[in-house]
């Protein structure tokens, strides 16, 4: 929008010109002149004055002047013969229609990137609201699901001492064990989706280079510093399951 607003004010354009020019070619040259005396200076009555003559200037010698392209040459590199020139030149438009409407078509172009680019801010924004809720959400979920999940533990050892003191049948023990084994079930599936609930907190917000430990410098230098925490990947490189949970976690796999 600032170069079509600057193409309909009015432009001054000042150039200057500096040259030599090198000359060159035939001439005759007089080197010296000599005053002799010429026809003496008579009165009034026609009688010589003695002693007083006319002045004569004549030339001694005379020569010819040969200039070729040295010459000419060395007369420009002396800067003999400099020639100058200067142009001032301004143009005013006036009511120029075409400058106007691309004047006119930038602000509304700039008008609707400005537009465009708090749409982005404002998609942003509820972005991370809505990732920050769903956060808080599973958070809550994994709390109930874990508090369902204890409950329906002390549910399954509660008929299971029932039926050992002869109070209960195994199908009621089975019964329970089920809601018990589903239980955990909806607990994992909470865990599982907290977890992908902060990712995409993280993801929203900009942080997730800066949570899982990369840095740019390791993507230059191709040389991991510290251990990342993106799963799946071990001291920087993609390994296997039995890479990841061997030595001491070998009995926890």
């Amino acid at each position: 929008m600032k170069a079509t607003h600057n193409a309909l004010l009015p432009t001054a354009t000042l150039s200057g010109q500096y040259g030599t020019v090198g000359l060159a070619g035939n001439s005759t040259q007089v080197l010296t002149t000599q005053t002799i005396a010429g026809a003496p200076v008579v009165d009034a009555t026609g009688t010589p004055v003695p002693g007083d003559f006319l002045p004569l200037v004549v030339p001694v010698t005379t020569r010819k002047n040969f200039a070729g392209f040295s010459d000419a040459m060395s007369s420009v590199f002396h800067n003999n013969n400099p020639d100058y020139a200067a142009q001032i030149s301004i143009t005013i438009p006036i009511r120029n229609r075409s400058l106007q409407a691309d004047n006119q078509r930038s602000q509304l172009v700039q008008r609707q990137i400005e537009m465009q680019v708090q749409q982005l801010k404002n998609a942003a924004l509820l972005d991370v609201r809505n990732t920050y809720i769903a956060l808080q959400q599973d958070r809550a979920r994994v709390e109930a699901a874990s508090k369902a999940s204890e409950l329906q533990k002390q549910t399954f050892e509660a008929e299971q001492k029932k039926y050992q003191l002869g109070a209960s049948t195994v199908y009621n023990v089975i019964l329970t064990q089920r809601d018990y084994v589903a239980a955990q079930g909806t607990e994992l599936r909470a865990l599982a989706d907290l977890v992908e609930a902060r990712a995409n907190y993280e993801r929203a917000v900009g942080k997730t280079l800066e949570v899982n430990h990369v840095t740019i410098a390791d993507a230059r230098t191709g040389e991991v510093e510290r251990a990342t925490l993106i799963p799946g990947t071990l001291h920087g490189q993609v390994v296997g399951v039995d890479k990841l949970f061997s030595g001491s976690n070998a009995g926890q796999k």
